[in-house]
């Protein structure tokens, strides 16, 4: 069969799934329709599933379903692929293989991987003989390690062409050569408190394994991501936990053979990360007995994801700073702001965008307040989330004047802290409720504050307009605060 005629099936598979607006294609195969069969994709794999058989979604997939259409060996028809689970043992996952070679569809194979979960499933090519090979990664669940098994079908055999260990894994054009590679990393321990992570980057080509390089990575990495970096060059973006509670990324590029760690320099840029400036990275220092991210300037005192936050396609860095005045503060107690910075492909970072997304809060900073706004240090105490207040600052007079208060309130505190706020005319809003995450039954409300009528106090001229202008409706604080999240340390 074709590609068009099992696009054709996965359509009616959609439709026979139910009335009302179309799912996509996950939303039908995380659960397929029990009714009889029908022709569909679906009724068709439950047709050689065996009893007690339940269809497993995988963890990172490009589809995100439990049954998948690849053509695995250059014919120009699809396979079907159906990953699976059955009550007889919750350690192994199924992948059913079907073809067509005739009128009808046949089962070419199944294959058994040992593990809870399926975590990963890609289907590319990385044997460089021209056809999409399938990559298949098991988990025995969070804090083991992963095993990852290579497959190729050819002549209507499916072949294991690698199995290797990993914690996490990332597959691309690696080298910048032309061709798919493999990057596997994974955690080892030189002392119980000193982890460090396994980088090896492995190519198949001729049936025969190749090492390209090995090299260790300081800390324990907990995100790989190999993606656009910068508007025309792709990078291996790596986040590593090191110390009781302390992050880095490293920023990986292919030179002579080996990933090198355009963050390794020993200047941190504090001043150009205070001020939301681009900053120009100073000289790359060496890597001490080849440990990549042992001197990087994006540490930070918690763990930070490195993602694209601003939805440009391009992964940006990101930087926990501390406001002006708390820079001695316990990390517990340190109101960090988030800022995110893009690497321009060369030697600089260009900054895009800030957050104050501790404790809860989730709110984006206006691009019109950089550099022109400062977060009011609260004092060091147990409870400096329950007032977050934003100023305006006039970078020349350092003149201030109220912008913008957050407040946590307690929710079984809210109406009267609300009629105290009615009582003096205040102007807010209640944006969102935050769950308690030390107490469930005791929510808090975040609640956003205008400043009063008479807030700009002294400034006048050049200082008001601005002032004014950098001023927000509850209705653009609304959009600005996001939605909630967990609380964090």
């Amino acid at each position: 069969m074709n590609k068009s005629g099992l696009s054709a099936l996965l359509l009616l598979s959609m439709i026979a799934a139910g009335c009302g607006a179309p799912k996509t294609p996950s939303d039908l195969l995380r659960a397929p329709s029990q009714g009889s069969a029908d022709g569909t994709i679906t009724s068709i794999v439950k047709s050689f599933l065996p009893a007690n058989a339940h269809l497993t979604v995988p963890i990172n997939s490009e589809s995100g379903s439990a049954i998948q259409l690849q053509d695995l060996d250059k014919d120009g028809q699809d396979e079907i692929l159906a990953f699976y689970k059955t009550d007889k043992t919750d350690y192994e996952i199924n992948t059913l293989v079907l073809s067509k070679p005739g009128a009808d569809w046949k089962k070419l194979t199944t294959i058994t991987g040992v593990g809870s979960e399926l975590d990963y499933v890609q289907f590319i090519d990385v044997t460089a003989d021209g056809a999409a090979d399938m990559l298949l990664g098991f988990s025995g669940g969070e804090g083991l390690s992963k095993e990852l098994s290579v497959y190729s079908l050819s002549g209507g055999e499916l072949t294991e062409k690698l199995k290797q260990p990993y914690d996490q894994l990332v597959v691309g054009n690696l080298t910048n050569e032309g061709q798919t590679d493999i990057a596997l990393i994974q955690g080892t321990f030189t002392t119980d408190t000193q982890p460090q992570s396994h980088l090896q980057v492995i190519r198949l080509h001729d049936g025969k394994l190749q090492t390209l390089s090995d090299q260790t990575i300081d800390g324990y990495v907990f995100q790989a991501l190999f993606t656009k970096a910068a508007p025309s060059k792709n990078a291996l973006f790596i986040d590593a936990a090191v110390g009781a509670h302390s992050s880095y990324t490293s920023l990986l590029t292919w030179e002579n053979d080996k990933f090198i760690d355009i963050l390794a320099t020993e200047d941190y840029q504090r001043d150009e990360l205070a001020d939301s400036r681009d900053i120009v990275l100073g000289p790359l220092v060496s890597e001490a007995n080849g440990l990549l991210g042992e001197n990087n300037m994006a540490i930070k005192d918690y763990p930070l994801y490195s993602s694209d936050i601003n939805g440009d396609g391009i992964v940006e860095i990101g930087f926990l700073v501390p406001p002006a005045g708390t820079e001695s503060f316990a990390p517990l107690a340190t109101p960090f702001i988030t800022k995110y910075y893009q690497w321009d492909g060369q030697s600089g970072l260009k900054f895009v965008e800030e957050h104050f997304d501790r404790w809860g809060y989730n709110f984006h900073i206006p691009q019109s307040w950089t550099g022109k706004y400062k977060l009011v240090a609260p004092e060091e105490s147990p409870t400096a989330w329950e007032h977050i207040q934003f100023s305006y600052t006039n970078a020349a007079s350092n003149e201030q004047a109220p912008l913008l208060e957050l407040r946590q309130i307690s929710k079984k505190d809210w109406q009267t802290a609300e009629a105290a706020l009615l009582a003096k005319n205040t102007t807010y809003k209640l944006l969102y409720e935050l769950q308690n995450t030390e107490d469930s039954t005791a929510p808090t409300v975040l609640v956003a504050v205008l400043p009063s009528a008479d807030a700009a106090g002294k400034l006048t001229g050049s200082s008001l307009q601005e002032y004014e202008q950098l001023k927000l409706t509850l209705d653009e604080v609304q959009q600005l605060a996001g939605t909630p999240q967990k609380p964090q340390q």
